[in-house]
């Protein structure tokens, strides 16, 4: 704002009684024995701060006021809760946004805010501290502007400004959509970005899309592109160099809109991404205490985009995390040269938002006729052959970034769209047969018997062993001791052995009623709590421990 936008606009604005200004700086007269002095008067501040709207935030009845002051030929614009124009530290408070507060003027400036208020009528507006779903509507900044998003940090303001537009739909789509048709794994993470913002509609948790490949394999390039669906990249795109409360108030504050991650290999501690992925899969913050009560929880549902050399379930142990990420795994793209990835790296640059503001436009006009589709895709990717209970979990969400697919091609039909929705099938079954984490329990049962399969010292057949007993083996079987599945499998040994149990790895056992995976056997005299292995798993994983 210039300076004489900035005098125009607070020139219908009153300046209460007995302030005043002078030489471009607020003072205050001073009454002796009810009679003004001509020179008898105080000085306030360097700075003349106009209060010029007052917004109500929806959520949380919370006031706001927009404050401006100039300094120096700048002028400041900041929103502030009216808190901060009442109470002697808050006011202070304010010299950390340049405003000309401190100890001796504070008493002065709150009876000026409050002489303000009574005096001018300021405009009144609807505020949300964050973007998304408002009282159940879904709030685009460029869009619905009758609310005023009012960030709470540098780091939320910096995003809400990445969130704009430049260049056309069909710019964006020539530009940036359609040279990735021949590659669904670039493709997939960039339809995630818009079934983002549906997931709340349709009742689905967040989920993560994760993208691994070797170095310079287009992962940053996806990404980018996943971005510029709504704004500008370089400031909506976030490091994973974070921590787990800076994750959840972005993602709070994103609410639906897509929670974007670069290079899972900048972590400050790899196994906390663990941590992330759940916080981020459950949709809410941490509950914190104060002195007042409990403080505000954030929400969100949404889809986390994250990238790294590495699948970022390596950093995992837990079956719980696998069901919240669908793993693209392996990006590479086939027969692209340099010039292929500087084009989609420059366009990137000039293309970006319009294609999100759009697509919620022509969404709002036509979403009734898209009623039971998603349905019915979640039905056929759950009924993919040879899946587990953890890629029905995950196929639901995989469905719908598949439906959403199909919408856009038929929203942006006049524009050309035609994304090869058909490859999607394809990429998923990949994803059933590659995506060794989703059976984890399995493979931690194959990986103790290949271990103990490497060292039989260890197992107690017709000896001893004198460097501790973790198996047994008689004419009955293989039985793992219950001390060794303690100290292998840790704090997940319950999960494990319940995993095991249930898919029938080990034998169920009754105990007084009650199904159970261990029992109480004898060996060469001595007594073992121990856990079977089902015969029938050994044979088809080809061990043999009772020749």
């Amino acid at each position: 704002m210039k300076d004489k936008d900035f005098l125009k606009e607070v020139g219908r604005f009153k300046i209460p009684n007995p302030f005043f200004i002078k030489e471009n700086m607020l003072y205050k007269w001073i009454k002796d024995n009810a009679e003004e002095k001509g020179d008898n008067y105080q000085f306030v501040s360097r700075h003349i701060p106009y209060l010029t709207r007052r917004f109500e935030d929806v959520e949380k009845n919370n006031i706001h006021y927009e404050m401006k002051w100039i300094n120096e030929g700048k002028v400041y614009v900041d929103i502030i809760l009216a808190i901060a124009l009442a109470t002697r530290r808050e006011v202070i408070s304010l010299a950390n946004k340049g405003l000309s507060s401190n100890d001796l003027n504070a008493r002065f400036l709150i009876e000026y805010f409050d002489l303000y208020l009574r005096t001018n009528k300021l405009e009144q507006l609807s505020v949300a501290s964050h973007l998304g779903y408002i009282q159940n509507s879904f709030i685009h900044p460029l869009i619905d502007t009758e609310y005023h998003i009012v960030p709470k940090d540098e780091g939320e303001r910096k995003k809400l400004q990445a969130i704009q537009c430049q260049g056309t739909v069909e710019d964006w789509i020539k530009n940036l959509l359609e040279p990735l048709y021949d590659n669904p794994k670039a493709m997939f993470p960039v339809i995630s970005s818009f079934a983002s913002i549906l997931l709340m509609r349709y009742n689905l948790p967040s989920i993560v899309v994760d993208i691994s490949g070797i170095s310079t394999s287009g992962k940053s390039t996806v990404l980018r592109i996943c971005a510029s669906v709504w704004g500008y990249f370089d400031d909506y795109i976030n490091s994973m160099l974070t921590t787990n409360i800076a994750v959840e108030r972005m993602a709070g504050f994103l609410n639906a809109f897509p929670f974007i991650l670069d290079d899972s290999n900048t972590a400050q501690d790899p196994k906390g991404l663990e941590n992330i992925i759940y916080l981020f899969g459950n949709g809410t913050g941490k509950m914190r205490g104060s002195k007042v009560g409990s403080q505000e929880t954030s929400s969100w549902r949404a889809t986390m985009i994250t990238t790294g050399e590495n699948n970022i379930l390596e950093y995992t142990k837990n079956q719980g995390s696998v069901a919240r990420v669908i793993p693209i795994t392996n990006l590479k793209f086939e027969n692209k040269n340099t010039e292929y990835f500087t084009k989609l790296n420059d366009n990137v640059k000039l293309y970006y938002g319009s294609i999100g503001v759009e697509f919620i436009k022509r969404w709002r006009k036509s979403f009734d006729r898209f009623n039971g589709r998603f349905e019915k895709l979640a039905r056929k990717y759950q009924a993919a052959p040879k899946i587990n209970n953890i890629m029905i979990r995950i196929a639901l969400h995989f469905a719908f970034v598949v439906f959403v697919a199909e919408v856009l091609n038929e929203l942006f039909k006049e524009e050309d769209m035609n994304i090869p929705v058909d490859s999607f099938e394809k990429l998923f079954l990949d994803i059933c047969a590659d995506n060794h984490h989703v059976d984890r329990a399995k493979n931690m049962l194959i990986e103790i018997l290949e271990e103990l399969q490497a060292n039989l010292n260890h197992v107690f057949k017709d000896f001893q062993p004198n460097y501790g007993i973790h198996a047994i083996v008689n004419a009955n079987g293989l039985f793992l001791t219950v001390n060794y599945l303690k100290r292998k499998l840790q704090e997940n040994e319950r999960q494990i052995r319940n995993a095991w149990k249930a898919q029938n790895y080990t034998v169920q056992q009754n105990n007084n009623g009650k199904s159970v995976d261990y029992l109480a056997i004898t060996h060469k005299g001595q007594s073992f709590r121990v856990v079977q292995v089902n015969h029938t798993f050994l044979t088809d994983q080809g061990f043999n421990f009772i020749k």
